[in-house]
């Protein structure tokens, strides 16, 4: 038992005095869980009113919609149109230029 040496026992408390530690231990508990609960309130609340807004941003979304007065968006620029011809001529299906080795019987020349 020498070789265990805490600030307890500079303190002046002994092996038999081990109530402190569990109020201590006990403190800090109750200080993290309040701490948890306040932290969860707050995103809670964030939560919420960013929920809010999201409705309130779809419904006039959806107003605008119904009433026809959306704005269009800018058109495309001419790289973006340029881009966008690249890869349509790209998409499309060409035959392949090989030249197929094979008799009428399906058998390599």
């Amino acid at each position: 038992m020498i070789l265990i040496s805490t600030v307890k026992d500079r303190i002046g408390f002994g092996w038999d005095n081990m109530y402190i530690e569990i109020g201590i231990i006990g403190l800090q508990t109750v200080v993290i869980c309040g701490l948890m609960i306040l932290l969860h309130r707050g995103i809670s609340r964030s939560l919420f009113t960013g929920l809010i807004d999201l409705d309130n941003k779809i419904a006039n979304a959806i107003q605008q919609l119904i009433e026809g007065n959306i704005e269009l968006p800018e058109p495309p620029n001419p790289v973006q149109q340029m881009l966008v011809e690249l890869f349509m001529s790209n998409m499309k299906k060409n035959e392949p230029n090989v030249e197929l080795l094979r008799n009428e019987d399906g058998k390599f020349k």
